[in-house]
């Protein structure tokens, strides 16, 4: 995801949502999803890019 944003930059740490939160669970799932994720800054504009690497997951039941 790309936008043009500087100011706001995930933090690389994400804090769980408080259970009535109705936003706020986005980079959570990423983190938890991901092998590795991060940002870049836009080479030639303004803003950022927030990446995410993900690795298949091998099937272990029967009923994949």
């Amino acid at each position: 995801m790309t936008d043009t944003r500087t100011e706001r930059v995930p933090p690389r740490s994400v804090p769980e949502a408080p259970g009535d939160a109705e936003s706020g669970r986005g980079l959570l799932l990423v983190a938890r999803l991901a092998t590795a994720w991060g940002t870049d800054p836009r080479p030639t504009s303004p803003g950022k890019t927030v990446w995410a690497e993900l690795s298949p997951r091998r099937c272990r039941t029967a009923k994949c």
